[in-house]
């Protein structure tokens, strides 16, 4: 998590009546079997403090290992039965990211927004080898629709076409010019269309 930085871009857009959730190791790095990160709840707590102090009443830090969740204990810990944002970007070994996408398959409502963070990043083939087991696996309802750097972008089954075409139209209206160069293509991710940026 790195101290939140990505965490508290995304609880910045949260409505005011949503709760952000924050699950990550922090201090607990005895189980941080791959050595992925090293995050610090009292550096979390300050960027909160000093940064984000209007979100705090929105904010809970829950310090755990997500292999502890279950779809079903994970909903009773948030008090929440579906999340419009998730973010992967946990443990970084196979089972981590097998785990973590399941979890989030069962939390993300219709049309929400789960990325995996490190796809396809050189230093950390784990995650994609997760992502493309859980796809072969577990995947009942996610359908991939966007890779921007090293972060994959998935939205449930049925919207994808219609989340793709949105995201397409919003970058034509914002980003004309760059969007038509070599930068931006489609590919295939299984029967999925995927618009990627490199």
């Amino acid at each position: 998590m790195h101290h939140g930085k990505l965490f508290f871009l995304i609880a910045s857009t949260a409505r005011p009546n949503e709760k952000c959730i924050a699950i990550d190791l922090f201090d607990d790095q005895e189980k941080n079997l791959d050595h992925s990160g090293k995050g610090s709840l009292s550096m979390f707590n300050q960027h909160l403090d000093s940064y984000f102090s209007h979100l705090k009443r929105q904010v809970t830090a829950i310090s755990a290992d997500s292999m502890s969740f279950t779809p079903a204990t994970i909903r009773q810990r948030l008090k929440s039965s579906g999340v419009r944002l998730f973010s992967v970007d946990g443990g970084h070994t196979v089972k981590h990211v097998i785990n973590d996408m399941a979890l989030a398959q069962e939390m993300i409502v219709p049309g929400g927004v789960i990325l995996l963070d490190d796809f396809l990043g050189p230093h950390w083939p784990s995650v994609s080898e997760g992502f493309f087991e859980y796809m072969r696996v577990a995947n009942r309802r996610l359908a991939p629709f966007l890779i921007f750097q090293n972060k994959l972008f998935l939205t449930t089954y049925s919207e994808h076409p219609q989340l793709l075409a949105k995201f397409r139209k919003l970058i034509d209206r914002d980003l004309m010019h760059e969007v038509h160069t070599n930068k931006w293509r489609y590919a295939q991710i299984g029967e999925h269309t995927v618009l990627c940026f490199a």
